[in-house]
């Protein structure tokens, strides 16, 4: 269950938040200097780099403030010595139009609380606060100072040093928190709770989830939250609808918090979703780390695994958020052993294993953004295809790539002239592919070359390559502008019986041309041209089939892939070769 691993990530990691439930970390950029006289001295900025994404920012540093004890969309709550700079200094140059009466109200109850706090705990620094409230010509200096604040800014009273800091205050803060917070826990009435499965008071609503943005509010947004009578059942109200203890409802806050951090590693944003992922027990390995920039090192290290060897009983967790309004919405969410995750990532990496034409050798891993780039030419498909992408690679087979995503990449190949032979857009055909074939029960298409392999859409495929070596042998030194494939490709994939007659007729005359050039090459590339050729009609009952239906699609796509790799791989390895003689030569060229 979700928020059952998020509580146990917050027992774990932050157990000094739960403990101190009355004060929670902020990030507060500004300081507001006050004298034991209550004037006013300066503004003291509170910024940290930070490192964001391939940029470094400044950014409010953290400190640890007030938690409200209530929610803060209704009524008058200050927080003791920080707050939002419309509750610590009113109307100001960040309070928009007709908001100036709220904000003077929330004004006069922080320095209300101040003067009350002052008042039962005699402390030094809240009563230098009280006397700068008392001075209203202060008040206005500090405003002037803090005229570029951006509403919504926290800033925290200062007297020789934070006041929130201070022994008097956090003690005074914490019976106030336990006190307002114990009065509402008590109307809300006890139940079992989903979390632990105690039996005990009952949260009557959970704080805000911040930081998530993806269309959330600014102000937070919930994952659980009933606020409407049609959600609610049998007269309950609120959260009582789904009870969850106190200390478990700010133990999930807490976490999801912590973990939609930009800066704790724990967090990615991929297709307008961030998805969030970590372990039962502390772990170096990253999946989505592994997923998503594909490093060489890692993934041989993957390929290499024995899960029997190394099982790896580790739990790991990921789930998928997005927002609408003030709504957290789980698109995904996912748990399972970190060691079964491996073998789903060896097996993702292992699927998508393809030979690069340009280089003849196996291709380096894909990257996500690669795979985004291959189904949608800005990068940006469909969630559901990135959440599917996503789930393949962490869940593994079971939850193979259906034809949706196959025909986004089958359409992008064929628009995509410059792009068609990038490895990356092939190995993820195949991975689609392969998935359908083994739900049918059919056997699956290799990496490479399989001469065995007499599906004709597949051996359609690989004429069409051969074509195309035969135009670039004949052209010689001469540059191709357009090869027969950039003219040919989108019919010959899927009605091959109107192209191929076509590229017979060029294939001929390109046949002619090199048999006075380049008789050795001529009789290598022809001999393959008439193997394929009898191979299609015997395979086929015909010349060639009238259409291809979307798996046969797929198949054509890896046989002109395999074909080009072999076609390189033979003249690279005529290069290496000692000169022979142009009349006995096997040489064939290919653009590489």
């Amino acid at each position: 269950m979700l928020v059952q691993a998020l509580a146990e990530y917050a027992d774990r990691e932050l157990g000094d938040q739960l403990a101190e439930e009355a004060w929670e970390e902020k990030p507060v950029p500004y300081l507001i200097e006050i004298s034991d006289s209550g004037a006013f001295l300066n503004v003291t900025p509170r910024l940290v780099q930070v490192v964001r994404g391939k940029k470094t920012v400044s950014s409010p540093a953290p400190l640890l403030v007030p938690r409200s004890p209530v929610p803060r969309n209704a009524g008058l709550y200050p927080l003791l010595a920080a707050d939002d700079i419309k509750y610590v200094l009113g109307p100001g140059a960040w309070t928009t139009k007709g908001q100036e009466e709220n904000n003077l109200e929330r004004h006069r109850a922080f320095a209300a609380l101040i003067r009350t706090a002052a008042s039962a705990t005699k402390d030094e620094a809240l009563e230098a606060c009280s006397r700068f409230y008392d001075r209203l010509d202060q008040v206005e200096l500090a405003r002037v100072a803090l005229q570029d604040a951006k509403p919504g800014a926290i800033a925290a009273l200062s007297a020789d040093g934070p006041v929130v800091q201070r022994a008097a205050v956090r003690s005074y803060w914490r019976t106030h928190y336990a006190a307002v917070s114990g009065t509402r826990a008590a109307k809300a009435g006890s139940g079992q709770c989903l979390i632990s499965g105690r039996i005990g008071p009952i949260a009557p609503t959970h704080e805000k989830i911040k930081g998530l943005g993806l269309g959330g509010q600014a102000a937070g947004v919930s994952l659980m939250s009933f606020d409407k009578e049609a959600f609610q059942s049998y007269g309950w109200e609120q959260n009582a609808n789904s009870p969850v203890a106190p200390d478990r409802a700010m133990a999930y806050v807490l976490a999801l918090n912590h973990l939609l951090r930009r800066d704790n590693g724990h967090r990615r944003d991929v297709a307008g979703v961030a998805f969030v992922f970590w372990t039962r027990e502390a772990s170096d390995f990253d999946p989505m780390s592994v997923v998503d920039q594909a490093d060489e090192s890692q993934v041989n290290a993957l390929l290499g695994l024995d899960p029997r060897v190394d099982p790896d009983p580790n739990q790991f967790y990921m789930a998928g958020f997005s927002a609408n309004g003030a709504r957290m919405l789980i698109r995904y969410w996912v748990s399972d052993s970190l060691g079964h995750v491996k073998a789903n990532l060896k097996e993702w990496f292992a699927g998508q294993r393809i030979m690069d034409v340009y280089s003849a050798a196996i291709a380096t891993p894909p990257k996500l953004w690669q795979l985004l780039a291959a189904l949608d030419r800005e990068g940006k498909p469909p969630k559901d295809r990135t959440l599917a992408l996503l789930r393949r690679a962490i869940e593994g087979p079971a939850q193979p790539l259906g034809y949706r995503i196959l025909t986004a990449a089958l359409a992008r190949l064929r628009v995509s002239k410059e792009n068609r032979l990038e490895p990356h857009r092939i190995g993820l055909i195949r991975l689609c592919l392969n998935d359908q074939l083994r739900m049918k029960g059919e056997l699956t298409m290799p990496e490479a070359l399989d001469p065995r392999e007499q599906h004709p859409a597949y051996l359609c495929g690989r004429l069409l390559a051969i074509y195309e070596s035969i135009q670039y042998n004949s052209a010689g030194e001469t540059k191709v502008n357009q090869t027969v494939a950039d003219r040919y490709y989108s019919l010959a994939s899927t009605r091959p019986a109107l192209a191929f007659p076509k590229l017979a007729d060029l294939g001929q005359k390109h046949l002619r041309k090199l048999r006075r050039d380049k008789r050795g090459a001529m009789v290598r590339l022809e001999q393959q041209l008439q193997d394929v050729l009898g191979s299609i009609e015997q395979a086929a009952g015909c010349r060639f089939p009238a259409s291809l239906d979307l798996d046969g699609q797929g198949r054509f796509v890896l046989g002109y892939h395999h074909q080009r790799a072999d076609h390189v791989a033979a003249a690279k390895a005529h290069k290496q070769q000692p000169a022979q003689s142009p009349d006995n030569a096997t040489e064939f060229q290919e653009e590489e």
